[in-house]
């Protein structure tokens, strides 16, 4: 399912860009949000996300998560300019993260929760730069025990740029996610 919402991703992507973008098949996780920061390998490392919360039949909040670097090659391809290695993007640049952020998380969330047969509703996505205590905190979830991690590969005109979706959910979203799954399954 996941594959499935990155693929929709990408297509909507190329669409909109008139350019190629490739997303590979996600590796995908299931920690404990304490795990995270080792699991984005983000010791020191300052990140660049997007985060849209999400809620309904599960609530929670989603992230697309780079590196600062690799959201600056991104952006800098998307919009055909230079200058994103500098730490911090302006407003125009943070403005076409969400954007790409927008996509990929309302394309992923949207292929979980259509073939589940499930209902969510999203919030406008935000920008966040920092380190990985930045991210785990704008969930502000104190019960958000479980994070569904998928790494992907962004491939945009020969450059190739990873980036992580973080779907941060309470034990209770975890167990409803389950039990959607087995259901489906045994359809």
């Amino acid at each position: 399912l996941v594959t499935l919402g990155i693929g929709r991703s990408a297509e909507v992507l190329n669409l909109i860009l008139n350019s190629h973008i490739e997303l590979s098949a996600p590796v995908i996780r299931i920690l404990d949000a304490g795990d995270l920061p080792e699991a984005l390998e983000a010791d020191e490392k300052r990140l660049s996300a997007i985060s849209m919360r999400y809620n309904g039949s599960m609530d929670g909040v989603a992230e697309l998560i780079f590196s600062s670097a690799e959201a600056g090659k991104l952006v800098d391809c998307i919009t055909g300019e230079e200058s994103c290695a500098d730490e911090g993007l302006d407003a125009l640049r943070a403005g076409t993260l969400c954007e790409v952020g927008n996509v990929v998380i309302n394309a992923l969330m949207g292929a979980i929760s259509n073939e589940l047969d499930f209902h969510l509703t999203y919030t406008v996505p935000t920008y966040l730069e920092g380190g990985v205590e930045t991210l785990v905190a704008e969930a502000k979830l104190a019960e958000a025990r479980a994070v569904l991690l998928a790494k992907t590969v962004f491939s945009v005109a020969s450059l190739r740029i990873e980036g992580e979706i973080a779907v941060f959910m309470s034990l209770a979203s975890l167990q409803y996610l389950e039990k959607s799954l087995d259901r489906y399954i045994d359809r």
